[in-house]
């Protein structure tokens, strides 16, 4: 509430207070100028931001989930956007020494078929369409004592499931919470006053320092 009354937030949405060269630094689009404000809500005291991936990032700039042409626009719309954007964004945090206390989560809800044209969840998928895979998929984590440049686990060639060190959501929510200085393990109750796991058999990963 005092950050929203003092104005400081307000401030924040003011992207205008950046440089030209900053805001190109993200990336023109919806994605960058998101993760900027993201960067400014940090610096005014917010405690989480969430960045969702913009429909405008997608082929048809209006559908979420579109499967034709799938490879082509990962190399030439999706991935660029993405790589622009978090890496100004990480680079932007460091230099400003907010890295130190600030945990930046990267992450997707599923991975995609090792296999083109495969329908896995009930969708149409073309030839060059990939569907929904939840087996396997990539997470990035950094600051809040992360070790810088590290990988954590490994896939088989075809990304197909985890092949070394596989990481349960559950595992990797207990890491979230450790490095915001939260015991995963802490009992919290839920609306019937019942106890509860904080996270439930999580195991806090070997990512950090």
């Amino acid at each position: 509430l005092t950050l929203i009354t003092s104005g400081k937030a307000r401030e924040a949405f003011d992207l205008t207070k950046e440089t030209d060269a900053m805001r190109d630094q993200y990336g023109r689009n919806t994605f960058g100028q998101s993760l900027l404000l993201a960067r400014r809500l940090a610096e005014a005291g917010t405690r989480v931001v969430e960045v969702i991936w913009p429909k405008v990032a997608n082929s048809d700039n209006h559908s979420w989930d579109v499967h034709s042409d799938l490879s082509k626009r990962m190399k030439t719309q999706s991935a660029p956007m993405f790589d622009t954007g978090l890496s100004a964004l990480i680079t932007d945090m460091d230099q400003r020494g907010l890295l130190e206390d600030t945990l930046v989560v990267a992450i997707r809800e599923f991975g995609r078929s090792p296999q083109r044209g495969l329908s896995t969840s009930g969708n149409s998928n073309p030839a060059d369409g990939r569907d929904h895979w939840p087996y396997c998929y990539t997470a990035c984590l950094f600051g809040a004592g992360v070790k810088r440049g590290f990988v954590y686990g490994k896939s088989d060639k075809t990304a197909s499931g985890p092949l070394e060190n596989p990481v349960h959501p559950n595992d990797l929510l207990a890491t979230i919470y450790h490095a915001m200085g939260i015991n995963p393990g802490t009992i919290v109750f839920n609306h019937l006053s019942q106890p509860r796991e904080l996270v439930k058999g999580g195991v806090v990963g070997g990512v950090f320092a």
